[in-house]
């Protein structure tokens, strides 16, 4: 080992290689190829050293003087076991390096610290301390180069100075980057990514991997940014790598995460997403990463095929269900392209809709179709169980809000419903029985429940007749199902509000019980109101149409 110590002052206290070393006064040169090994803390209190060579630190290095390099040569390499605290002072290091013994043993900044050249960072933690200290940050220019060993990574703040558009730069890790475009770019750019072995959490307790992610930048204006998002399997948690999407927590007009589902590219093997043009006010939000889909435990019944403890599958053993579903209409105008080979279960006795709705006022009487934030397709079983397009499993799909949602289940000649207000959680899975009449929402004011009382026991289920699918049924009703029959019309129609596969006299006083039920939501027929155009309504608050 070569080395060369300068003493320029009264007072040093300096061993080359010893359990501490202590700087207090004195000068030290450390030339070019030379090195000083300290097995233990470092601590340069109030002298100067100058290193055109190496320093190996194997506890605390603390710098409160003057740290500097004659020919930017110098290195610090943060070696040995233990958890130990880097403050550079406002001193540049021009090469570092941390290579721990162990990965459970790291360095955490004891203040803001600056590398103008190279980061090695081979074993060990490293930490900028983003929960007690958020504000400490690792700066580097972006030609500085960034070596990461597998498996390390920075947890808390690093920024990038000297910033330019058009090249992906690298922050806390190599899958951690960051690239703007167009517009003025910023003079320089900031990564908080804090992963769950840090203290990563989330805002607001919802679905979420756990990881949390901040951005900053100091100018530029009109630019977009692409970023990559890296996270560990670990922290998953209910996520399915294959889905996870960024999502980022809007503060105006309300307090709400928001999907980002498209452009969206995963890595599962390298475990990262990646998103493009994220235009620059956006960056002020707090980012996550999250599964938007959703699983959908739901279960209602219809009036119409009601048999005194199920529902009837005329339907469906009469072959008229199509394959794809019948919801690309008005009013629903739903465009999914939900389709089947085949009807893919006995059970199946029709298509239905299930929405999922989330008001910014939280309030169910604005839940209106503008406030739809994911819906699908799916099929209804005999027992009440709406399940997926492989008749088996609850539905689920895609949602692009978080927080307290309303869920509404449609079908194309019953009355929707519409749930209470219910949170979402964690687990990402809403449920509802609208079996039970307390479970569905009532506007106030409204002149019947939104549910009927079926016949043979306690359930509820959707008021049947609405032949013209407009949200009312009345007298139109009862005349629309009264031109099929004498048409001698079957088939998938919406007149066969009992879903039997044949239209007859049968569906017409369906639909004047329906008229005819009082507000209780029993089925107790009051001739007077077989002529009016009242009739029931849906208690969900989209507009009724004539």
């Amino acid at each position: 080992m070569i080395w060369k110590l300068q003493i320029l002052a009264s007072l040093l206290l300096f061993s080359v290689c010893a359990k501490s070393q202590l700087n207090n006064n004195g000068s030290i040169t450390i030339q070019n190829n030379a090195s000083i090994l300290a097995k233990g803390n470092f601590n340069n209190n109030s002298g100067t050293i100058t290193n055109d060579g190496k320093i190996e630190v194997q506890g605390n290095f603390i710098n409160t003087s003057t740290y500097s390099s004659t020919a930017n040569e110098d290195s610090l390499l943060m070696t040995g076991s233990g958890i130990d605290t880097l403050t550079a002072g406002s001193s540049i290091i021009n090469y570092l390096t941390i290579n721990k013994t162990t990965n459970s043993d790291s360095i955490k900044l004891g203040e803001s610290a600056t590398i103008n050249t190279q980061l090695n960072y081979f074993s060990g933690g490293l930490s900028t301390d983003p929960i007690l200290n958020p504000s400490y940050t690792l700066t580097a220019p972006v030609t500085a180069t960034f070596n990461f060993a597998d498996s390390v990574e920075i947890d808390g703040r690093v920024k990038r100075t000297g910033w330019s558009n058009g090249v992906a730069y690298i922050f806390n890790q190599p899958n951690m980057q960051v690239t703007t475009n167009g517009g003025t770019p910023p003079t320089d750019f900031t990564v908080t990514m804090i992963p769950q072995s840090a203290g990563g959490n989330p805002s607001q307790n919802e679905r979420e991997v756990k990881r949390k992610f901040l951005f900053a930048q100091t100018g530029g204006t009109g630019f977009t940014t692409n970023i990559r998002y890296p996270y560990a399997t670990s922290e998953l948690n209910t996520n399915v790598a294959s889905n996870i999407v960024p999502w980022e927590l809007l503060t105006t007009p309300i307090s709400e995460w928001n999907a980002r589902l498209t452009p969206v590219t995963r890595d599962t093997v390298n475990h990262f997403v990646t998103t493009t043009g994220i235009p620059d006010a956006d960056l002020a939000n707090e980012w996550k990463l999250a599964d938007p889909k959703y699983t959908f435990n739901v279960t209602a019944f219809l009036r119409g095929p009601w048999n005194g403890s199920s529902m009837n599958t005329g339907l469906n053993s009469g072959g008229v269900i199509p394959l794809s579903q019948p919801y690309n209409i008005s009013p629903f105008n739903y465009s999914g392209t939900e389709s089947v080979p085949s009807i893919p279960n006995a059970n199946v006795v029709d298509w239905v809709l299930v929405e999922h709705r989330q008001p910014e006022s939280g309030l169910p009487a604005d839940a209106t179709s503008t406030t739809i934030t994911g819906r699908k397709a799916g099929f209804l079983l005999s027992n009440g169980t709406i399940v997926d397009l492989d008749g088996v499993t609850p539905i689920a799909f895609d949602i692009t809000k978080q927080g307290t949602a309303f869920i509404v289940v449609r079908h194309r000649n019953h009355l929707g419903v519409i749930s209470n207000g219910i949170p979402s959680n964690a687990a990402g899975t809403f449920a509802n029985d609208y079996s039970v009449l307390a479970n569905s929402y009532k506007a106030p004011g409204a002149a019947s429940d939104p549910v009927v009382l079926l016949s043979g026991g306690s359930k509820y289920g959707l008021w049947s007749g609405d032949a013209n699918k407009n949200g009312a049924i009345n007298v139109t009703d009862i005349n629309a199902i009264k031109i099929a029959i004498s048409g001698s019309q079957a088939g998938y129609l919406f007149t066969d509000t009992n879903l039997s596969n044949s239209i007859n006299v049968t569906d017409v006083n369906l639909a004047k019980v329906t008229i005819s039920s009082s507000g209780t939501g029993s089925p107790t027929i009051a001739k007077s109101n077989l002529n009016s155009k009242a009739g029931i309504r849906t208690n969900i608050p989209d507009p009724i149409v004539q």
